[in-house]
């Protein structure tokens, strides 16, 4: 057994254990969906009074230290079985050193982040003699490798407005970069699949991101280098494995149980996180009144909401939506005023429970990741797996490379 499966073997069956405190709906229901199965955790949970200023805090930082030590001495099998710190980063010399006194015309147009984020992408690329880059955007990832190297680099983009912004600046700067308008979901990047030597992708999302996995495989694409981002994004209601041992397992993954894999403490800023606070705690309220309004004990979507509406208050919110779906006749039977507590209670109570689900995120995501590497093992890559970058530069910091065993043989 390789260590990959080892891996996946043991997150695998964790995740299926406790799949009741990570796989539910969080707004479908009024009370905790899981309190029969860990009563003791459910009752600590009750006890466990968060004042708005621990509230506004968690949403920025997560729950605190004392948190989770008290929920493991409760629950000590709620552990991952891995340690992910040893997962941390690449085991491996950087392949190409990066001048930090590059020229600033190359990042020119690029926000810092995103730079910081390529820059550390490109240190763990593999050197090669042509690229292929995939879901290119304006090509900003290819642009540094072909600074970097002075090899051909073909950026597929599906837009074509930005593929006529990234040709123009590779013109301006004279970099060995062509761009093509693409649709690589409908399979338009597989004959520059085969005819490159390495194939490159940082934070394709989703389908796009599987169709680069599944069509490199087919087109015998030599080298890839990929970092996976929201797997979400998919046109599947359920998750479709593409290794064995993804396929052998009990685990039936929804669009949002995907979603969960890739939901953390966000970086965003206090303000951007206070709106998202007063948000979840006006849809909450805004439900509590449906149920009791339409006498239906069912969750009601609805629509997604211009930030200038919160600063109007709760009844404004709630006639908003209740005017959205429909709703505005009953509101003189059952004003809305009285439901804003219970979007406050019922904020409190959510975060507990998504305390708890983010326990198994990282064991989540790393599954995922496995379930990419395995795949490419099974079709003759070799393959390894680990961080590009740290935490603070981006959340998504996974990265899987990948070479051909006959390529590497051969060399």
């Amino acid at each position: 057994m390789t260590a990959f499966q080892h891996h996946f073997q043991l997150l695998d069956a964790w995740l299926k254990t406790h799949t009741s405190l990570w796989q539910f709906d969080t707004f479908a229901r009024l009370d905790n969906p899981w309190k029969n199965a860990y009563p003791e955790l459910a009752t600590y949970l009750e006890k466990e009074s968060l004042e708005k200023e621990s509230l506004e805090k968690e949403s920025r930082e997560g729950p605190s230290d004392s948190f989770y030590a008290q929920v493991f001495r409760l629950c000590p099998d709620l552990k991952s079985p891995l340690n992910f710190s040893e997962l941390e980063m690449l085991d491996l010399t950087s392949e190409r050193t990066l001048t930090n006194t590059m020229p600033s015309y190359v990042s020119a147009g690029i926000k810092g982040r995103k730079w910081s984020q390529i820059q550390a992408f490109v240190a763990l690329t593999p050197k090669a003699e042509s690229y292929v880059e995939w879901c290119a955007g304006k090509g900003y990832l290819g642009k540094l490798l072909a600074f970097q190297d002075n090899k051909p680099v073909h950026s597929l983009e599906w837009q074509k407005a930005l593929c006529d912004a990234g040709e123009q600046e590779a013109k301006r700067l004279n970099l060995p970069q062509m761009f093509t308008h693409a649709d690589v979901l409908k399979g338009e990047g597989e004959l520059a699949l085969a005819n490159t030597h390495c194939a490159v992708a940082l934070h394709a999302c989703g389908d796009l991101h599987r169709e680069l996995i599944q069509q490199a495989i087919v087109a015998n694409t030599g080298k890839l280098c990929l970092s996976p981002c929201c797997y979400h994004l998919t046109k599947e209601a359920l998750y479709r494995p593409l290794s064995q041992w993804a396929k052998q397992s009990q685990l039936n993954l929804r669009q949002a149980d995907l979603k969960l894999a890739v939901k953390e403490v966000a970086t965003a800023g206090a303000r951007e996180q206070r709106l998202k606070q007063l948000e979840l705690t006006y849809r909450l309220g805004f439900d509590s009144w449906q149920r009791s309004a339409r006498q239906q004990d069912e969750y009601l979507p609805v629509p997604s909401i211009q930030k200038a509406i919160l600063n109007q208050g709760f009844t404004a919110f709630c006639h908003w939506a209740a005017e959205q779906k429909g709703l505005l006749h009953l509101k003189a039977d059952l004003p809305f005023e009285s439901f804003e507590s219970q979007g406050q209670q019922r904020c409190q109570q959510i975060q507990k429970l998504e305390a708890i689900s983010q326990l198994f995120r990282p064991a989540l995501e790393y599954w995922l990741v496995l379930d990419r590497a395995l795949y490419l093992e099974e079709n003759g890559y070799q393959v390894e797996i680990g961080k590009f970058c740290d935490k603070s530069l981006t959340p998504r910091n996974w990265m899987v490379r990948a070479e051909r065993k006959s390529i590497s043989s051969a060399e």
